[in-house]
């Protein structure tokens, strides 16, 4: 008898890890399904049903593209998110983006479909997403958000500023580089704090995403969600 056997299964040579996006950085995707949550204010935010290094996986990344009613009962575009949400339709080459569309995606518990809000126009794009993890408590309890702080285009790195003013491409991604590590804390919460909470189980968390999602359906003259700035 033998204590082992080598093995060359694709499976069992892998290395450790995961393909889940757990920690800030940046990660190459391919964005499946790009889907809108929208909050019972009206508030919209972009969130994303991804494949990473072969894991799908859903992406609630707070990029908020609107904010609340404002006097008039309409939403307003919010300025930072909406940038963000531009530099995506830059690089993935999208001219205009259709109102979502309702659709299914495995993502409610235990991976069972969930109907949702799809940009189509976005659904298959690869790039580059850069991640940053975010800290803070809310109701006393820590809460653990993953936010888009920008894209990059897979092939060459390259910004959408970059891209726009046909500049060389990657210079930004390497200024952007010593930040891709950082960890926002917010109310005065330490790694320390986060280290020891999240090898207790994560118990008492609540992921930070928009609230409902919107149920929107095709129709043959289709509104715009968003436009690529020229």
């Amino acid at each position: 008898m033998s204590f082992a056997k080598k093995s060359t299964n694709k499976e069992d040579v892998k290395s450790g890890g995961t393909s889940y996006i757990v920690g800030s950085g940046v990660y190459p995707v391919k964005l499946l399904a790009p889907f809108v949550n929208t909050a019972a204010s009206g508030s919209e935010v972009v969130d994303f049903f991804l494949e990473h290094e072969g894991q799908q996986q859903a992406l609630y990344g707070n990029l908020r593209v609107s904010n609340k009613n404002d006097a008039q009962g309409e939403t307003v575009p919010n300025t930072i998110g909406m940038r963000v949400f531009n530099q995506l339709l830059v690089i993935a080459d999208v001219e205009e983006v259709s109102d979502a569309v309702e659709g299914d995606l495995p993502i409610g518990k235990g991976n069972i479909d969930k109907t949702v809000a799809i940009l189509e126009d976005l659904c298959d794009a690869e790039v580059l997403i850069r991640v940053q993890m975010e800290y803070g408590l809310y109701q006393g309890k820590i809460q653990e958000r993953k936010v888009i702080k920008g894209f990059y285009r897979l092939s060459d790195k390259a910004t959408a500023e970059e891209i726009v003013n046909e500049t060389e491409a990657g210079i930004g991604y390497e200024k952007d580089s010593k930040y891709f590590n950082n960890i926002t804390f917010k109310d005065d919460l330490t790694q320390e704090t986060i280290d020891a909470w999240i090898k207790g189980g994560r118990k008492g968390t609540t992921e930070g995403t928009a609230g409902t999602a919107a149920k929107k359906t095709a129709t043959t003259s289709k509104k715009r969600f968003g436009k690529k700035a020229s």
